[in-house]
């Protein structure tokens, strides 16, 4: 919970204490005062959330049940407790999170692009001729804080966006709003830390449903150690993309109940590859300054590296086998059944590095890793698959972080998330340093020695 709404709930429990359980009605009456301006405060301090409503609510019944009930009433004071009870209980289970504070020695900038393929119809849209692909893309990177910065929202149209994570978590649309008051720890558009050396890539693709945003504790992780992150949002694959002019590309991807709906993410995953190729294309763009962006002359374009979750693990794979602009690949507990059969079976001649789950047996797709196991005898690079025990899809986002209750109605694990999200961001980490700069002092093995959450 946010520090004023904790301050006001104190505040309401000790003026419930004082009215049932004493008798000084001066100190009772101070404190409820106080509980008032604390909640007045909370809402214009903080920003209203209609989690904390029943806190609101409870203030002027506290003080009814004092004016006009004895205090001994048995059934007043139990309805009291479980009020109270419950107004703590709800904005402590929908919280306004924090992301893991920075691991690095930088501060993070954030940059936002909005870029048009125009050598590409719409996949999505066939029955438009005249709509190109467009692609939002978001940049994370080291930079220096300027001295009246204020850290960007974690996500922004929370309008928007609630009605379409509602559905893709099958919950109320209102439950989600609370995000809008979620702070990232990345800057808008600061200056590029100054460094003699130029900035290794990672270019990250999200999982069907997913969005750049559900990442952003990895990227700003990495931002921090002096990588640049570029986040693409799958048009019309993503939960939701909203373009700068407030338009937006809908979620179009759900084949649930298709007869084949396997052959056509097949041919889906050639649409979101060349998504991977395009950005690389862009990336190259602004080296020679035909695409503006502040990270102009600070990209080194011979170490990118390319990482995804879920579908994007499996886009991430497909893009490596065909862009050898790509030097190494990160998946994140990877869907490898879309992949195309030559791809599998080709497997990788650059390293990679596959974190999941212990198992898909309970999935959709029970044979998910033994496609993994035929890429990973196939790939003649560097290779290492290495489990999280107790983890399930969507421990590889953010999504932990939402709930301490989550993992009760969404597909999350029963580890810790601040631990299991800095393991990941480890692991990113070294791995991306061993194959990029070639570091042979870095030794994965050692990493995972009392990790007691990793199994090979």
């Amino acid at each position: 919970m946010r520090p004023l709404e904790t301050i006001s709930l104190l505040l309401i429990g000790a003026s419930i204490y004082l009215l049932i359980f004493k008798k000084d009605e001066k100190k009772f009456l101070a404190t409820l005062f106080f509980s008032i301006l604390g909640v007045i405060s909370q809402y214009y301090v903080e920003g209203f959330r209609w989690q904390f409503n029943l806190a609101i609510f409870i203030l002027p019944f506290i003080y009814l049940r004092f004016k006009l009930f004895s205090r001994k009433n048995i059934a007043l004071n139990t309805i009291t407790i479980i009020w109270f009870f419950l107004a703590s209980f709800i904005p402590y289970i929908i919280p306004v999170f924090n992301l893991p504070s920075l691991d690095g020695e930088s501060e993070v900038g954030t940059e936002l692009f909005c870029w048009t393929d125009s050598t590409r119809s719409e996949w999505f849209t066939e029955e438009d001729s005249t709509d190109f692909r467009k692609l939002v893309v978001q940049s994370w990177y080291p930079g220096e804080k300027e001295r009246l910065a204020e850290p960007e929202p974690y996500m922004n149209y929370m309008a928007l966006r609630a009605k379409t994570m509602a559905e893709a978590g099958k919950i109320p649309s209102f439950l989600p709003t609370h995000l809008k008051y979620v702070k990232s720890n990345s800057f808008k558009s600061i200056p590029v830390k100054s460094s003699d050396q130029k900035l290794p890539i990672l270019i990250f693709s999200h999982g069907i449903t997913g969005s750049r945003l559900l990442h952003q504790a990895l990227f700003e992780s990495l931002a921090s150690k002096g990588y640049a992150v570029f986040a693409i949002n799958h048009s019309y694959d993503a939960n939701i993309t909203i373009y700068p002019d407030s338009s937006i590309a809908d979620y179009r991807s759900d084949l649930t109940g298709h007869p084949d709906s396997l052959s056509i993410r097949r041919n889906q995953i050639i649409t979101r590859t060349k998504d991977i190729v395009f950005l690389i294309n862009q990336l190259e763009g602004i080296k020679s300054k035909k695409t503006t962006s502040i990270l102009f002359n600070h990209l080194d374009l011979t170490k990118i590296a390319i990482a995804g979750h879920s579908y994007g693990g499996a886009t991430a794979i497909f893009a490596s086998s065909l862009d050898n602009r790509i030097k190494s690949c990160l998946v994140l507990d990877g869907w490898f059944s879309p992949l195309p059969d030559e791809v599998t079976t080709s497997g990788l001649n650059i390293p990679l590095f596959c974190i999941g789950r212990p198992s898909w047996d309970d999935s959709d797709y029970p044979s998910n890793y033994k496609n993994l196991e035929v890429l990973l005898n196939a790939s003649t690079s560097q290779k290492f698959h290495i489990f999280i025990k107790n983890s399930l899809h969507l421990d590889y986002t953010d999504i932990p972080l939402f709930s301490p209750v989550i993992k009760y109605v969404m597909d999350v694990g029963k580890n810790p998330p601040i631990k299991s999200i800095k393991i990941i961001n480890d692991l990113a980490f070294l791995f991306l340093e061993k194959t990029l700069y070639k570091n042979k002092n870095i030794d994965l093995n050692n990493y995972l020695k009392g990790k007691v959450f990793i199994k090979n």
